[in-house]
């Protein structure tokens, strides 16, 4: 059972160039004291890069980790660095990085490429709180907090224990104290909570920045469930702010530079249906964007394939993000790693909180109920064959059912005489309307074309169905015109494109 699964990861157990069996830890003698280790994985210039220790699958494979540390410290004797670790059974499979890190389960072997990549990062790695934050990337003090923050939960420290005698450097003398004196380190997975239009992209960007220049991370994906969350990252993230590393955008597995980048962006869709192809190792840090709202499914599965060290982005208040989120964070105590909400962020006027005007009809606000009909519109519906106890609609149900031309007017009058004006006064100023269905928006925009048609580009219908390649989004972001779009529930993609409209300009209409 174990055999494939070696092979899959391109151990090919013919090549003994890359693999040997029971090979005696200690040189080649015949009768070794120390044992023989099961397989023994080697890199190009004859050093050895891991050990495999293999137990029956009725054997709990932990149980052997004493005998692989025995393995791997006595091999270190014989060459410049100490060899990784795999404990396997079959069934489970163990990563061990002895003196590093504790044995987690991975979902597969690592390949030889992934080995020299985790051996360089270890000889080579710095704390991640020693390099300092780019000012160029993130330039607000929140920002820079969200990184130390992770940072701290990432980096392993070795702070001795008041108290306690350190002369033998034993493990006992020491804990896992971050600078801030907060507990913990030696985590892999952290959650960032950032109140929308506070910077969550550009504070991704500079930690990534971070985890390069430590050299902690050498392969990094960016993964979101929004194609122009996606194409955000890649464009005005990766290229603008890491112009020096390659990146792109993976579409598919064949695609060229599915292989030989350093920066990775790519939607969870496509992540799903291509994410075997890709060794368990093959990256060294994962960003999942609006995480809470793809936790489930197989965005679970991608968490537990990787095993690079993986951070959560959300704009969701933390008291709305389920607890099934926190913990697949490593959150335990329902906290998580950083938090700057929506009300830090207008006390420290970098957001400006926004005023609602409501502008709703009595019909709309409360439906139309035939017990709550005067008798004279009763009767005027029986003189026109309608039963008046059968009509019964809610007012959202109105715009679904009943086509009022007269009330779209009505509204696009009161849109125009209160939102927020151009320097002119006389155009409005960014303004996105939500319709409740794609119809119902095309009807807004006929009727808005009818009531004015000097202002033939002012209003443009903006849905999922009327984009292409995000040309109407990327004009309403960074044109003159459109003015008003006219969206159905696509809260997402405004969230991407400045929805912080409605948050700075705190008199527009929405």
């Amino acid at each position: 059972m174990i055999d494939p699964q070696l092979e899959q990861a391109g151990w090919y157990l013919r090549d003994h160039s890359k693999v040997k069996e029971e090979i005696p830890v200690d040189g080649y003698d015949a009768e070794p004291w120390n044992g023989i280790s099961d397989y023994t994985l080697y890199r190009e210039n004859g050093e050895v890069l891991a050990v495999v220790e293999a137990k029956k699958t009725a054997v709990d494979v932990r149980l052997a980790e004493a005998q692989l540390t025995h393995y791997v410290t006595e091999i270190e004797k014989r060459q410049s660095f100490r060899p990784f670790g795999f404990l396997a059974n079959g069934l489970e499979i163990h990563f061990v990085d002895v003196g590093h890190a504790h044995k987690r389960e991975v979902f597969g072997f690592f390949t030889r490429e992934d080995l020299e990549n985790l051996l360089y990062i270890r000889q080579n790695a710095k704390p991640l709180g020693s390099i300092e934050i780019s000012n160029e990337i993130v330039d607000r003090s929140y920002q820079h907090e969200a990184i130390r923050r992770v940072c701290e939960a990432f980096d392993v420290y070795n702070v001795p224990k008041p108290g306690v005698d350190t002369s033998s450097r034993s493990e006992e003398a020491f804990g896992t104290v971050a600078p801030s004196g907060r507990l913990g380190g030696g985590k892999r997975k952290a959650l960032i909570v950032m109140a929308t239009g506070t910077g969550k992209t550009r504070t991704t960007m500079g930690l990534i920045d971070v985890f390069m220049r430590s050299n902690q991370a050498r392969r990094i994906l960016f993964v979101a469930d929004r194609d122009a969350l996606v194409e955000q990252a890649k464009d005005d993230g990766f290229e603008k702010f890491i112009p020096s590393e390659p990146c792109t955008r993976l579409h598919s597995w064949d695609d060229p530079n599915a292989r030989t980048q350093r920066l990775y962006a790519v939607t969870l869709q496509t992540l799903s249906n291509i994410f075997e192809q890709f060794s368990p190792a093959f990256f060294d840090l994962i960003v999942f964007d609006e995480v809470h709202r793809s936790i489930y499914n197989k965005f679970n599965e991608v968490l537990e394939y990787f095993d690079g060290r993986q951070v959560g982005l959300t704009a969701t208040p933390a008291d709305y993000i389920n607890r099934d989120t926190f913990l697949a964070f490593d959150c335990t105590d329902g906290k998580p790693t950083y938090l700057y909400t929506y009300q830090q962020a207008i006390d420290d006027k970098f957001l400006v909180d926004y005023n609602l005007y409501s502008a709703r009809t009595k019909f709309q606000r409360q439906g139309i109920h035939g017990v709550d009909l005067t008798e004279e519109e009763r009767n005027a519906l029986i003189e026109k064959g309608l039963d008046p106890d059968d009509i019964n609609y809610e007012g959202t149900e109105l715009e679904r059912e009943v086509s009022n031309r007269d009330t779209l007017r009505k509204q696009w009058e009161e849109i125009w005489e209160v939102c927020k004006k151009d320097s002119s006064g006389q155009l409005p100023g960014k303004t996105i309307v939500f319709a409740i269905t794609q119809d119902h928006a095309l009807r807004l925009q006929a009727a808005f074309d009818e009531m004015y048609p000097q202002f033939p580009n002012l209003t443009k219908v903006i849905t999922h169905k009327s984009e292409y390649r995000g040309t109407l989004v990327d004009a309403f972001k960074k044109k003159d015109g459109p003015r008003i779009a006219i969206s159905v529930d696509m809260l997402s993609v405004w969230t991407v494109y400045n929805f912080k409209i409605l948050l700075i300009r705190k008199d527009v209409f929405k």
